[in-house]
């Protein structure tokens, strides 16, 4: 790439991840040039990005989270048009337990269609076992992203003229000077106008020279796999309904499953995992992996609840769950997506390059 004066490119970006990637997307979609790091390589499997699937869904408490589910959902429509080819599997999304009253409340504030369900109406509808009077909601637009094609269309739709992908390149500083930023890596350093860092898990230990607390902690959670035929047609499953340790049911702890084309069934459960350095590679929970079992064997009648493959991803939270969307003068940081960040990558993205372009003005 050549220089830009006194600049290697408009933007450096650190992290490959979704976030990042979408992000330097958007910028050469602006006319910028932009370097990206990336410290292992393009869809790696140490962070948040990797996998077959991840949840869609509209249903939020919060109607904020609700209307930017919205725009996620037309961005990747635009992406799919570009594309060519479907990345969101629209098979609908069911909320079971407390969180379905909470979520209908704001699909009605947003004007978004849903269905107020009993556990009857669900076990009549899908092979999902509910209690005959439990509180169900079910959202047509929810279903699944196909997340490693929506990653890959992603990064085809990143223009390499404008966009150089410095793979296998651990940033190691990001040090701001006098109208731009230098970042030190170990492939050699760059100098950019601005710099966005979506680094996941690794983000903070690049931020705290710069003073930034991120409030956000990383976590290894377990992700486990069973056999169930036509999980496809199934929508993604919510669960705020579920046992703790003595099978008492209490609110708080959510459940997950949903399909994984060509797998079968893919579920964990929410913020279980234990704090981790993102630098080991960790393993699955074995007691979490038995938990979700009993789980898949309550919900899923149809599945074999032995699970078959069990894997890890990191989360990085913040304590309510909120996302790190920020300027500081020319460091831009997009961080802590606790773990429901995916689904809201385009606009993460787009959101990122505007704030990067403020710096660059």
């Amino acid at each position: 790439m050549a220089a830009q004066g006194r600049h290697d490119a408009d933007v450096a970006v650190v992290g490959a991840g979704i976030a990042g990637v979408a992000a330097a997307r958007a910028l050469a979609a602006e006319g910028r040039t932009v370097i990206l790091f990336e410290q292992f390589q393009l869809g790696h499997s140490r962070g948040s990005s990797h996998g077959g699937s991840r949840i869609f869904r509209l249903g939020y408490p919060d109607p904020r989270f609700v209307r930017l589910a919205q725009e996620a959902r037309a961005r990747w429509r635009e992406l799919e048009a570009e594309a060519g080819e479907d990345l969101i599997v629209p098979s609908g999304s069911l909320d079971l337990g407390p969180i379905a009253s909470e979520h209908a409340r704001a699909f009605e504030a947003c004007g978004v269609a849903h269905e107020l369900l009993t556990g009857a109406d669900v076990g009549a509808r899908w092979p999902i076992d509910a209690a005959p009077d439990e509180p169900a909601l079910f959202q047509a637009d929810g279903g699944i992203i196909l997340a490693d094609r929506a990653y890959a269309a992603l990064v085809a739709g990143t223009p390499r003229e404008r966009v150089e992908i410095r793979e296998q390149a651990t940033v190691t500083a990001i040090a701001p000077e006098e109208r731009r930023v230098r970042v030190e890596s170990s492939a050699g350093a760059a100098v950019a106008a601005a710099v966005v860092v979506t680094a996941g898990a690794w983000a903070q230990r690049l931020l705290d020279p710069l003073g930034v607390d991120l409030a956000a902690t990383p976590t290894r959670e377990t992700v486990t796999y069973f056999r169930l035929h036509d999980a496809e047609t199934l929508p993604a499953l919510i669960d705020s309904a579920t046992p703790d340790d003595r099978g008492v049911l209490r609110e708080g702890r959510i459940s997950y499953g949903l399909a994984a084309p060509g797998v079968g069934l893919k579920a964990g459960l929410h913020q279980s995992g234990p704090e981790t350095d993102p630098d080991l590679t960790g393993a699955p929970d074995d007691g979490v992996v038995g938990w979700v079992a009993e789980w898949v064997g309550r919900r899923y009648p149809e599945a074999d609840a032995s699970p078959f493959a069990a894997e890890t991803c990191i989360y990085t939270s913040r304590r309510d769950e909120s996302f790190v969307l920020e300027r500081r003068d020319r460091v831009v940081i997009g961080s802590a997506c606790s773990g429901h960040g995916f689904k809201f990558a385009p606009l993460v993205g787009a959101t990122l390059a505007d704030l990067a372009g403020q710096a660059l003005r």
